[in-house]
């Protein structure tokens, strides 16, 4: 009898288990010149050493602004848990090839690229938007994005409930984001190479990029709706973090931390019911309206 429940308990614990695990995913092997860089040295050096004593400054006020709006999700996730890793030291091997290798994107980059860059710069969600302001229908339709390419149907307008959804899920992400940003204060590449001509002014730290991250996250949870477009979704994403990169304000390093946190934020978002309560709603919705209207 004890045997018979043990077994029925450890077939209910491995259940549990598998359901609360089933969207965790493996995070894809960095390519290109991620996979390059990653490879150098992070740790300071003699040469430039006194670049290392350069930080972002600190703002209180401006840090407890940004962290003001809580997780709705991850209610019980600290900051910490996620274990970014410290930036390549300012003065290291691989801050000094991450900084030539947006040197020479600069030289190549063309007046079609610049303007493609600022238009990505406009998009992000401003999460104290409300209806009746100004901008909120663009900050809707930028939750929509990545994937923008999937069909007519993938809109604000259409997918109101994916729209609230997203907007949830962006307020977590940067609760998280501004707190990595104001611990590691990673001034931004072209304080350190004045050769860069940066496009967009910034007023906060580099580490990790946010565009980068919000990105990665809608694309790695629009891929479990619609994993047909995985391609599309995760190219997008790559093509805004690259566009950082174009513009001269990020480091190739602040957009690949952004995409392990972003896959390691969407697998804890998965580990939460409340979460994936949500997501069900989302499902429901898409399966409703995910498809164009053909022949009416």
């Amino acid at each position: 009898m004890r045997y018979a429940l043990s077994i029925m308990l450890l077939f209910l614990f491995a259940t549990a288990f598998t359901q609360k695990n089933k969207k965790a995913r493996p995070l894809d092997q960095p390519r290109g010149h991620y996979a390059q860089l990653s490879k150098l040295s992070k740790e300071p050096r003699a040469v430039n050493a006194s670049w290392d004593t350069l930080h972002y400054p600190y703002y209180k006020d401006r840090a407890e602004r940004r962290t003001s709006l809580k997780p709705i999700y991850l209610t019980d996730v600290a900051w910490e848990d996620f274990k970014v890793p410290n930036p390549p030291a300012n003065s290291s091997l691989q801050t000094r090839e991450e900084l030539n290798y947006l040197l020479r994107l600069q030289g190549q980059r063309t007046t079609d690229d610049e303007r493609s860059g600022l238009y990505k710069a406009n998009v992000y969600y401003n999460l104290r938007t409300k209806p009746g302001d100004e901008h909120y229908d663009r900050y809707r339709k930028n939750l929509f994005y990545i994937g923008r390419s999937i069909g007519s149907w993938f809109n604000p307008n259409d997918l109101p409930v994916t729209a609230d959804f997203m907007a949830s899920v962006w307020q977590d992400a940067s609760y998280y984001i501004w707190s990595f940003k104001d611990h590691f204060l990673r001034i931004r590449p072209y304080v350190l190479e004045p050769k860069l001509n940066n496009l967009e002014e910034t007023d906060w730290a580099a580490y990790p990029s946010g565009h980068a991250a919000n990105s990665y996250i809608n694309a790695y949870i629009y891929q479990e709706l619609a994993p047909e477009f995985k391609d599309v979704f995760i190219k997008d994403a790559l093509d805004m973090a690259h566009s950082r990169e174009i513009i001269g304000v990020h480091y190739p390093s602040d957009s690949e931390t952004s995409r392990i946190f972003a896959r390691n934020f969407v697998n804890k978002l998965f580990e939460k019911e409340k979460f994936r309560l949500a997501f069900e709603e989302v499902k429901k919705e898409w399966q409703e309206k995910a498809r164009e209207q053909v022949g009416r």
